[in-house]
């Protein structure tokens, strides 16, 4: 660096800027540092003087009496002060430079003398003495010091017993006296820095356990170059690492011989400390301290460590904040660096937008719907990891605390309003890695998922932790032990919120919650899910039914009407839809819509409900159970405050989106005319599904009904004359008016149908998939033969025994068999082509009990009772065309008969 110079000031004269001070009359002056490289230094002893000697660092000398006192009083006036200097003399013999030193127009050696904590050398012919004014004047400040009993010149005995430096005891153990103070600032004075992040510290504690112990300690966060170490075999010097001698500079001239404070961290596998420094300016500890970690990152003299820095309790976002400074602009250590192309373009429109939560998939990811567009997009929260949540139906179970994280995100950010920030994609499937789990998929369609931070207003006791007004969903699950945070390699994209997290869980491992404390058992949960099995759905009727008003959660909307509930206090998952209210409701998959009307119906009552219903705490007041294991009732939206509660059906109807069922029994439902008021107002408001309406236009549609009605009757009473009478044996009740039945006539049909089935030596294929309104043969589980049988509903996909519903045409009767249990009918057999020969029949002139009254049930048995599996003479009144799906539960019946009701029968 002999680029550098001292500033001269006049003959002999040179200023620059005190960097330490080792003892009590010398000090080491460093030149101009505005140029590159570290400037030139000069250690200068104070001439003619003599101050306490300091003892070795070693050990083998002690502090003379008063010498770290003489030591402090100049190193605190001094340090980091522009001086002005001259060397009066060079001793090459020890190598040493004497000469005298103005802090402006104050002579340092003079104040120091006077103060009382150093002497005048004796003795004239030294070549390092001064000239004779600057002794005389030396020697008038001594007597001075010497006539008060200043420093070293006191007669005072206590002043005199803590003149000399105690060591601290042989026993001092540096990590268990942090440990101890972990948090606490504790103060000090930087003896050396060893290289630009790790320091040797004297601790200035009021304890005499820990006070001038002495520490090693490195830089929190940072990881600066190394000085290189020199090898005991070895009398090469060792080689820094680029920049090195740079940053060591950069921290001496801000660190060395100041006054700080260590803030202990934490520590690594090594069990070295890792502090945060903070400079206290001229002493004064209130002063809040510049930070020299933030200082090299933003110079490009260091670079930050994830693993140091997640020891941090703060500061370390301010850290990677500095450090992109340096990287952006390319600073020293980052001359060569190279951004890594964001996943997200920085400019996106789509990178953050306001919005409300719909939906919580899991533990970790957010359904959110933008405000503007009303899109409803899927975030996973950034950086963090939940326990994944299983699928009891595929035999896979959830995770401990999976359960537990989802209900957390479900009861905190549901229906909330947020800003999502999103920070980067991921592509998953084929050979890709699963960010979340590890694993590699491997699957072969490749999908992107969006990862994002979600800010929520806060309202944890009106402040979040630091009086922020938004709180980070990712962050309160890390807080509660419910998450972890994905520890990221190198440039890897991540969370802009990364080091809140890390600090988040450090404090969940402290408290010791959730996933974070492994002596702690999880909660064990058992759900009963009985959606769409009408068995177990009859069973749990009647505890509902006396429950009253059930709390639930809704869990999916199937459509405006149609959902899926979980009732926690019984551990049970349900089907239920709302008694009376029907919203347009979309195809099943693969079938086409009806019109765009209705489908663009359809998405807007789904779309409300899932704003409004979907994961919201709601209560249920159940009638009934139809055949397929759905329940039917009210629901009752619970508001925010807990109190208010809104029925949903009636909602419906007044936004339009919706209608009164036309077989709904208004009289039989306490809320039945408040339904049929909402529907009302909606039509004259024109509102929904109502937009086209007018009372002309429905009457002519009801009067255009009617004669349809009357014209297919007459139609087929032309066809099969007045009456007609037939013997009919009943094989399957519906309820108590509506029944399957067969011709007696037909009997020899059905034995002959039979035997051809089970006669045929045909192997059942393991991988047939019998497809949904197709006929097939199924096994019949009541007596394991094998009958002619129609499809009402085909195996989902995703389902490994691959479930089908089956009905039974040529009987009535229907159930769910494992696709095992079907096969295809030979094509070659005779009645392939025949009509099933159960006919779907009501009582003529009869109403019966409603099915969700309490007589149905017993209305049922009777019929079954008196007709049952009895040829019995009848008279059938009307006949209709045959029902394309008999098995619906509001299918038209085909004959309408009168059981022993003709004369002479």
């Amino acid at each position: 660096h002999d680029t550098h110079t001292m500033a001269g000031t006049g003959a002999g004269w040179i200023s620059g800027v005190v960097k330490a001070v080792p003892s009590g009359d010398s000090v080491v002056i460093m030149g101009n540092t505005g140029q590159a490289g570290p400037p030139p230094e000069k250690t200068v002893t104070l001439a003619s003087l003599i101050a306490p000697r300091m003892g070795r660092r070693d050990g083998s000398t002690k502090d003379e009496a008063f010498a770290f006192a003489s030591r402090e009083r100049l190193r605190r006036k001094l340090i980091g002060k522009k001086v002005t200097f001259r060397i009066d003399a060079v001793v090459a013999s020890i190598g040493r430079e004497f000469g005298v030193v103005f802090l402006g127009e104050e002579n340092v050696a003079v104040s120091h003398v006077g103060d009382g904590w150093a002497k005048v050398k004796k003795g004239s012919n030294n070549a390092d003495t001064a000239n004779d004014e600057s002794i005389a004047e030396l020697t008038k400040a001594e007597q001075f010091a010497e006539a008060n009993g200043f420093g070293v010149w006191t007669k005072d005995v206590a002043e005199l017993a803590r003149g000399s430096r105690q060591a601290p005891p042989a026993s001092f153990d540096a990590r268990s006296f942090f440990e101890r103070k972990r948090g606490t600032p504790v103060p000090g004075v930087v003896e050396a820095v060893l290289n630009g992040g790790c320091l040797r510290v004297t601790l200035l504690t009021d304890s005499a356990d820990s006070r001038n112990a002495v520490v090693t300690t490195h830089v929190a966060g940072i990881q600066a170059p190394a000085m290189g170490r020199k090898k005991a075999d070895d009398e090469t010097e060792p080689v820094p690492e680029p920049y090195a001698r740079e940053a060591k500079h950069f921290t001496e001239t801000r660190l060395l011989h100041r006054d700080v404070l260590v803030v202990f961290e934490g520590e690594d596998k090594y069990k070295n400390l890792f502090c945060t420094i903070r400079v206290v300016p001229n002493g004064v500890t209130e002063t809040a301290p510049p930070d020299v970690a933030e200082a090299l990152c933003q110079d490009g003299l260091c670079k930050v460590v994830d693993w140091s820095a997640a020891l941090m309790t703060s500061g370390a976002q301010r850290l990677r904040a500095a450090e992109k400074v340096a990287k952006t602009q390319r600073l020293r250590l980052w001359r060569d660096y190279v951004a890594p192309t964001p996943s997200i373009a920085l400019d996106s429109s789509t990178r953050e937008f306001h919005g409300f939560v719909v939906e919580a998939n899991s533990g970790d990811v957010l359904v959110v719907a933008d405000t503007k567009t009303g899109t409803e997009r899927k975030v996973h929260l950034a950086s963090i990891r939940a326990p994944r949540v299983g699928n009891e139906k595929r035999g896979q179970k959830s995770e401990p605390w999976a359960i537990e994280a989802k209900e957390f995100l479900r009861k905190r950010c549901v229906g909330k309003k947020c800003t999502v920030k999103m920070e980067y994609t991921r592509k998953i499937g084929g050979d890709q890695q699963d960010a979340k789990t590890g694993g590699v998929n491997s699957t072969q369609d490749v999908r992107i998922m969006e990862f994002g931070t979600v800010m929520l207003p806060n309202d944890d006791t009106g402040k979040a932790s630091g009086g922020d007004t938004f709180a980070d969903a990712g962050e309160l699950l890390v807080l509660r032990g419910l998450a972890g945070c994905i520890k990221h390699r190198g440039e890897e994209e991540r969370s802009s919120r990364y080091d809140d997290l890390i600090a988040a869980e450090k404090r969940a491992v402290i408290s010791k919650k959730g996933l974070t404390n492994p002596l702690k058992e999880p909660p064990t949960h058992h759900v009963n899910d009985i959606a769409g099995n009408a068995g177990k759905a009859k069973q749990f009727l009647p505890f509902l039914q006396r429950a009253g008003k059930s709390h639930g959660v809704v869990e999916h909307v199937v459509a405006g009407h149609r959902f899926k509930i979980s009732i926690p206090k019984e551990g049970a998952v349900v089907s239920f839809a709302l008694a009376g209210t029907r919203c347009p409701q979309l195809p099943r998959q693969g079938e086409a819509p009806a019109s765009v009307t209705l489908a663009q119906d359809a998405n807007a009552a789904t779309a409300f409900v899932r704003r409004h219903v979907m994961q919201r705490d709601v209560e249920i007041e159940v009638d009934s159970v139809d055949k397929m294991g759905t329940f039917l009732g009210s629901l009752f939206v619970v508001g925010p405050d807990g109190v208010t509660k809104t029925e949903l059906g009636e909602w419906l109807l007044k936004e339009g989106l919706g209608g009164v069922h036309p077989s709904f029994q208004l009289e039989r439902h306490a809320n039945g005319q408040r339904l049929l008021d909402a529907m009302e107002a909606a039509r004259r408001a024109g509102v929904g599904i109502w937009r086209d309406w007018s009372p002309e236009a429905e009457a002519a549609k009801v009067v255009a009904a009617e004669a349809a009605e009357n014209a297919r009757a007459d139609a087929h009473a032309a066809s099969i004359g007045p009456t007609e009478t037939a013997v009919l044996t009943l094989t399957e009740v519906v309820d108590g008016t509506r029944f399957f039945a067969q011709r007696a006539s037909d009997s020899d049909k059905v034995v002959w149908m039979h035997a051809q089935l089970n006669d045929a030596q045909v192997s059942v294929d393991s991988g047939f998939r019998a497809k949904r309104n197709s006929t097939v043969a199924a096994k019949f589980t009541g007596d394991e033969c094998w009958y002619r049988a129609t499809v009402c509903e085909q195996a989902k996909p995703s389902d490994p025994i691959g479930l089908v519903t089956v009905h039974y045409g040529d009987f009535g009767n229907g159930e769910t068999v494992p696709a095992t249990r079907t096969r295809a009918i030979d094509p070659s057999l005779s009645f392939s082509t025949l009509a099933p020969l159960a006919k779907l029949c009501a009582l003529a002139h009869v109403k019966g009990p409603a099915v969700e009254t309490e007589y149905a049930r017993d209305a049922a048995g009777r019929l079954g009772d008196l007709a049952g599996g009895k040829p019995t003479p009848s008279r059938v009144e009307k006949k209709f065309g045959a029902p394309g799906k008999p098995w619906e539960p509001d299918a038209q019946p085909e004959w309408l008969p009168t059981p022993r009701g003709y004369p002479g029968g």
